[in-house]
């Protein structure tokens, strides 16, 4: 996202929410970024349903299995390899399965960013092991998309139990409704509420 687009966000969820000042850093807003294409991919994946600390350290050590992290190098490892750098089975075949529609052609990272935010989700989701978190997270955080809005995340929904002051955490279908005010700027929204939750 382009720091305008940022700027342009924050400003337009104060008028709509004003508990967002709660939540606007004094410093810049660390935002959540990764790289597109398989590496991206890669890194959600290794994300899904675990720890920050957790992430990075499995990161770090499955990354340094390559030269360059792309789908055809992750296609060279050898299973065990990546098992002992932490990565559970379920997701090493998910990873080999998009790296091998990559390197079919039957998947593209290039034509996926041409695509609007609908049709690039459905179009991740098709993926084995993609679902709606990681679709989102791709979208706003390697394609940097301005209006994505994960609702099922954990992380976000504990935020906006606190941004709104609620008793439990907002359903899916209250997410979804507590945000409608916020387009076109919900990953604004996104950033800011996890950099509160981290």
């Amino acid at each position: 996202m382009k720091q305008t687009t940022i700027r342009e966000g924050i400003k337009h969820l104060l008028s709509t929410e004003p508990g967002f000042k709660n939540f606007v850093p004094h410093e810049k807003i660390e935002l959540f970024l990764r790289p597109a294409g398989f590496e991206g991919i890669c890194a959600l994946v290794i994300e899904q349903q675990i720890s920050v600390a957790a992430a990075n350290s499995i990161k770090k050590r499955v990354f340094g299995l390559m030269k360059k992290v792309n789908a055809r190098e992750f296609l060279k490892l050898k299973d065990d390899m990546i098992r002992n750098a932490g990565l559970s089975r379920p997701k090493i075949n998910y990873l080999k399965g998009v790296a091998e529609k990559e390197v079919n052609g039957q998947f593209n990272f290039e034509h996926l960013e041409k695509l609007n935010d609908k049709d690039a989700h459905d179009y991740l989701c098709q993926l084995k092991g993609i679902g709606s978190w990681t679709a989102d997270c791709y979208l706003m955080a390697c394609l940097g998309r301005a209006d994505i809005w994960p609702v099922g995340d954990i992380g976000l929904q504990e935020s906006v139990k606190k941004l709104k002051n609620l008793k439990e955490r907002p359903s899916v279908e209250d997410m979804t409704s507590i945000a409608r005010d916020w387009r076109p700027f919900r990953s604004v929204a996104a950033n800011l509420l996890w950099a509160d939750y981290d």
